[in-house]
């Protein structure tokens, strides 16, 4: 049966600095300035600043070696381009079947939590069902809110976020004058082993950085204008999290995040300014929430929909938009594919964490490809120093991760299974084109 080939489907660039810097923020900064403080917090004490530092310094080049290649390759592959390129289509076919996996798992976490904002603000106990249910009515009303396209969104982002982060910062600075030193001892009231945890929390929240490579073809001159936010995004995202974990070690007695752990900047605010500012902290810390879903239903959109134009999903999930060159048939693809994860908490009645436990390795396992990448393809003595110690670092984070390593596993065989498809048929059609050369000839 005879094929027609398709034109290749492009996205229209429309991303400037400011609005690249704002997805990258939102990309990173809604779980990790309001959630994880307090999960780190109440894990190890205040030896969980120690894993924030670690991270924050981890995370300057980590964001700029994929800021180097997304500038070289400024395609919505993103990943899977920077791994084909070094390891050849086998390689790019199951790191980006497994990024699909682990960011479709991943991305209801932010929904989640909004979910869990929402339902504080009427003091309720909400069942796991109900939590559930609200979340994923969040993650479709982001898929909607995306389909308006890139240039719209990422305005509507840049004002609010800028807006938010005023209101974080006047928080902390309320919060401060009820912090007590004495919060500080024991430093580690779970012993020391308790870092690695505290690792492995805090880790999700720099899980984002990678996020700007799938939309590297929507960037305007990508060569300037990722330096230019790489800087800005790092520097900002960085100096929030530490203050947000400083002040939450200080301010909330001891014990007093464990069992609140979602909510604990709500927490904080009550302790600060009473209940009527707790308040106004729940919906602050929703409205951040959701643009941060905002950037993840983005980028993930984008690798849906690059992998469906390589063959690897069904053609239908190329679909753009002719008026403001949405893909929106990868958008639309998403709400069932939330729907899976989502379900499954709902039907073993688990909170967010297991996403968060289930996912975590797999996306430091796709690092540490895309870094082994980078030391073949990036030049330049400097920039291969730095890479070099990313994949040494990298390499002695993993052990940490106990159990997440197991459904890294689980996930890496089920991309495989996945993949195998695709790859014979690329084989059967390499086969096929050899025949009919040497027939020719």
């Amino acid at each position: 049966m005879a094929t027609t080939q398709r034109e290749p489907v492009n996205l229209r660039r429309s991303l400037h600095v400011p609005g690249l810097v704002a997805h990258y923020i939102t990309s990173v900064i809604g779980v990790g300035v309001l959630i994880l403080p307090g999960h780190a917090a109440a894990e190890a004490g205040p030896l969980s600043l120690a894993a924030w530092a670690l991270l924050i310094v981890y995370s300057y080049p980590l964001a700029l070696i994929f800021a180097r290649l997304s500038v070289r390759h400024p395609t919505s592959r993103g990943i899977a381009e920077f791994i084909e390129d070094a390891f050849g289509p086998r390689a790019a076919n199951l790191v980006a079947a497994a990024l699909m996996l682990a960011l479709i798992i991943a991305n209801p976490v932010l929904g989640l939590a909004a979910a869990r904002y929402l339902l504080n603000i009427w003091d309720s106990t909400p069942g796991i069902p109900q939590i559930v249910l609200i979340g994923y009515l969040i993650m479709v009303g982001s898929i909607l809110f995306n389909l308006l396209g890139v240039k719209i969104s990422s305005r509507v982002q840049t004002g609010v976020l800028a807006t938010l982060i005023g209101f974080l910062v006047i928080v902390m600075v309320i919060a401060m004058p009820e912090a007590d030193t004495a919060n500080l001892d024991p430093v580690a009231p779970h012993g020391w082993l308790a870092l690695g945890q505290a690792l492995i929390i805090c880790f999700f929240g720099f899980i984002g950085w990678e996020n700007a490579a799938p939309v590297a073809e929507e960037v305007v001159d990508p060569r300037r204008t990722f330096p230019r936010a790489i800087l800005l995004a790092v520097f900002g995202v960085g100096a929030l999290y530490l203050a947000m974990a400083v002040t939450i070690i200080l301010v909330l007695p001891p014990g007093a995040a464990e069992g609140k752990q979602i909510t604990a900047f709500a927490t904080l605010l009550q302790i600060a300014s009473g209940r009527e500012m707790s308040q106004v902290g729940n919906i602050v810390a929703i409205v951040l929430l959701l643009l941060a879903t905002n950037s993840w239903v983005l980028g993930t959109s984008r690798v849906i929909f690059s992998s469906a134009r390589e063959g690897m999903l069904p053609a239908a999930l190329t679909r753009v938009s002719g008026r403001n060159g949405v893909p929106y048939g990868a958008l639309l693809f998403l709400i069932p594919g939330y729907g899976v994860p989502v379900g499954l908490l709902a039907l073993t009645r688990s909170s967010e964490m297991w996403l968060i436990t289930a996912t975590s390795a797999t996306f430091l396992l796709i690092f540490l490809a895309t870094f082994l990448a980078a030391h073949r393809l990036l030049e330049g003595r400097a920039i291969r120093r730095c890479n070099i110690l990313l994949i040494v670092v990298t390499a002695c984070i993993l052990p940490f991760f106990g159990i997440s390593l197991v459904y890294a596993l689980a996930l890496v065989i089920l991309a495989y299974v996945l993949t195998v498809p695709r790859d014979k048929g690329r084989r059967r059609g390499l086969a096929k084109r050899r025949v009919q050369q040497e027939n020719e000839s």
